[in-house]
């Protein structure tokens, strides 16, 4: 097995050598010393913890002595160095253990921040990125997105509460501008590191930075009745929650900080992670943790660096992390953010306004940013700074919009999102990456483009366009009869009650375990938007849930139902909020529970024609019918853009799935054929490749 050892200093950002090697430790053992003589006379010797490494095994260990190791997670330890054995010695032993995958000295990032005090007197970076509390009529408190979306802020920690530290006599004080900002889980990541367990929940800041980082994406709004400037300033999405997360001090941020405060942030269920810290090069351990973190749902988005350079600074720089580099005045890119790609090949995202020279963006911190040794932390004042620090969580709000209006996303879905929405500044290029950050026009659309699954009869899922495949089920004695997603995953559903999950999607019962549940074919499933359960429809009108699926009824509600009129159900569909569903059957009838609402049904055409209804499927602000002929029906503010009757020569074959994406729609045939209408794209289809498609997803 191929071993790396990562060789990082970093004193705010500085990182020198990476290397890697099959070989023994005694073949570069003195190339390993040489360099870190070097990074020493370069940083003074303060951006390397000796005393310690990072590792990460390739099958976790049975046992592990905890006088000597730090658990992280089941495979990444912190080691400490033996006293008295060298640290490039102790690096050589920990190579010669076969079952370490890789190792890294702990290096120190910096906060990706430039000072600067020059004086503005307004936030002039919100209309530009059209953010809703500026660019809307009228302010309004759902502007600023919900508390039920955390933003895991890994940073110098925030000033989040009063606290007096009756051992050293330091004295915190809650900035004003966050005082009605909701704090979830907060986490002193570096003090957990470092031993200090009485500090282990208590993230408090001591340099600014994170109260900075904070306060752009929820310090409070519209509570500056007296025109006071402690509340100045306004968060972009005011009304999300903040999972505070301390991973570093004026000091740098040692790596073993910030791996414990990613897992804190997914242990905690963080829907976004924002990283405003740069580092010159990788650490495989932190890719490893980053990727978790991806993989498990959350949204990672980090700073792109202030190195001016055209390569992307780590952590920004690893696979599927939004990498922000911030613009100037004049809306061309500020002559400090770095740009282009890394060498994973991940490139700038998006860029959004802070500033260069002449700053933009002014945001509450402690008074004379960057405290240092002060031993109160007291005094508060708008401060205007710049660096991409302050871009990135420009993006996490907007995210953090996104979501409270459409719920939980995938990491994905919000890359092909940011696409879709950013002002391009010359075209898609790596300087701008998409462009500059549009809030509005992200909050208009309802879910990118982003590819469909097509279920087959024998269980197995295609995959198109930008969709994930997670697998499938195969030789299953039941067939299936439904797919539904979930963020990076998805569940399939057999006639038979079976729930079978894929990717991320977490099983939470099936009609297993109900009594007598078997009896009734199961037709249909859907999740809840958060993830954390779903509905199943039987045939017969019955809606069971499970996991936090609320139950608002079902047709046996309705008077004068019954399974014998034939007008059976062939769908549940939840709603974007989670709180209620639709019923939709073969005839046509739409029936809504919880606050789903009601905008039509076949009913309300005149001479309704008596073809089946195939599915239901929503808008914001409505829905469309389709019938197996191929005709597309409308309802609410649902946009029409073509049918099977639009095509000319269109075969007879029966439509069996529908997708809605923005500005458009998809229709699969029962020959695995695929119609876009709108600015739906072609990814490719199973036509006439002797599959039997079941459904689209």
């Amino acid at each position: 097995m191929k071993k790396y050892i990562v060789l990082i200093t970093a004193s705010f950002g500085i990182i020198f050598y990476i290397f890697s090697t099959a070989n023994r430790a005694s073949t570069y053992a003195q190339e390993i010393s040489n360099d870190l003589n070097k990074a020493y006379s370069l940083t003074n010797g303060k951006n390397y913890d000796t005393n310690e490494a990072l590792v990460e095994y390739t099958t976790p260990p049975t046992q592990i002595n905890t006088n000597v190791a730090t658990k992280i997670n089941n495979n990444i330890y912190i080691i400490k160095r033996p006293q008295g054995e060298s640290y490039v010695n102790f690096l050589s032993g920990l190579e010669e253990d076969n079952n370490i995958n890789s190792i890294s000295p702990n290096y120190v990032s910096k906060f990706a921040s430039l000072p600067n005090n020059v004086d503005i007197t307004q936030q002039q970076n919100l209309p530009i990125i059209h953010a809703p509390i500026v660019d809307n009529s009228g302010f309004n408190a759902s502007l600023g997105g919900t508390s039920n979306i955390v933003v895991a802020v890994e940073d110098s920690g925030v000033a989040y509460e009063n606290y007096t530290d009756t051992s050293t006599g330091t004295q915190y004080a809650q900035a004003p501008g966050l005082s009605y900002t909701n704090f979830v889980d907060p986490y002193n990541a570096l003090a957990a590191y470092e031993g200090q367990t009485q500090y282990e929940y208590l993230p408090l800041d001591t340099v600014g930075h994170g109260t900075y980082v904070s306060g752009i994406i929820a310090s409070s709004a519209n509570q500056d009745s007296s025109g006071s400037s402690l509340y100045g300033t306004a968060g972009i999405a005011f009304n999300a929650s903040i999972m505070p997360i301390e991973i570093g001090d004026s000091n740098g941020i040692p790596l073993g900080a910030e791996i414990m405060g990613i897992q804190w942030a997914i242990d905690h269920n963080a829907n976004i992670i924002n990283l405003s810290i740069e580092s010159s090069s990788p650490s495989s351990i932190e890719e490893a943790e980053i990727e978790d973190a991806i993989n498990n749902g959350i949204i990672v988005v980090a700073s792109s660096g202030n190195t001016g350079a055209s390569t992307l600074s780590y952590p920004a720089g690893y696979p599927n992390v939004i990498a922000v580099g911030a613009t100037n005045a004049q809306g061309t890119l500020a002559s400090y953010s770095a740009y282009g790609c890394s060498s994973y090949n991940n490139c700038q995202t998006l860029v959004a306004p802070v500033g260069d020279i002449t700053p933009l963006l002014l945001q509450q911190t402690y008074t004379g940013y960057d405290t240092g040794n002060a031993t109160s932390y007291t005094s508060f004042s708008n401060e205007s700074l710049e660096g991409t620090s302050f871009s990135a969580p420009q993006v996490s709000a907007a995210i953090a919009l996104y979501e409270s209006k459409y719920g939980i996303q995938s990491p994905g879905s919000i890359l092909l999102l940011l696409k879709e929405s950013s002002s391009p500044i010359g075209g898609i290029n790596t300087t701008y990456g998409y462009g500059l950050l549009n809030i509005n026009a992200m909050l208009q659309i309802q879910s990118p483009s982003q590819g469909y699954d097509i279920l087959e009869s024998n269980g197995s899922v295609n995959s198109f366009g930008n969709n994930l495949n997670y697998g499938g089920v195969s030789n299953t004695v039941y067939a299936p009869v439904d797919i539904s997603t979930t963020s990076n995953g998805y569940y399939i559903l057999t006639s038979n009650g079976a729930v079978y999950t894929f990717g991320n999607a977490q099983f939470f019962g099936s009609m297993y375990n109900i009594l007598d549940a078997l009896v009734r074919n199961s037709i249909s499933i859907s999740s809840t938007p958060d993830g954390e359960g779903y509905y199943i429809l039987t045939s017969d009108g019955a809606v069971y849930t499970f996991g936090n699926a609320q139950f608002f009824g079902s047709m046996y509600n309705i008077p004068g139902y019954t399974e014998t009129q034939r007008n059976m159900p062939i769908g549940i569909y939840t709603t974007s909020d989670g709180n209620g569903y639709y019923i939709l059957t073969s005839n046509g009838a739409v029936y809504t529970f919880g606050d789903a609402v009601f905008y039509g049904s076949m009913y309300n055409i005149s001479n309704p024609p008596s073809t089946t209804t195939i599915g239901l499927y929503q808008t914001n602000g409505g829905y469309y019918l389709v019938t197996n002929d191929g005709a597309v029906y409308t309802f609410g503010n649902a946009q029409f853009y073509g049918s099977m009757y639009n095509i000319q020569g269109a075969p007879s074959y029966v439509p069996i799935g529908f997708k809605v994406v923005n500005g458009g729609y998809y229709i699969l045939t029962k020959d695995g054929a695929i119609y876009t209408f709108g600015n739906a794209q072609f990814f490719g289809s199973v036509y006439n490749k002797g599959y039997s498609p079941v459904t689209l997803n």
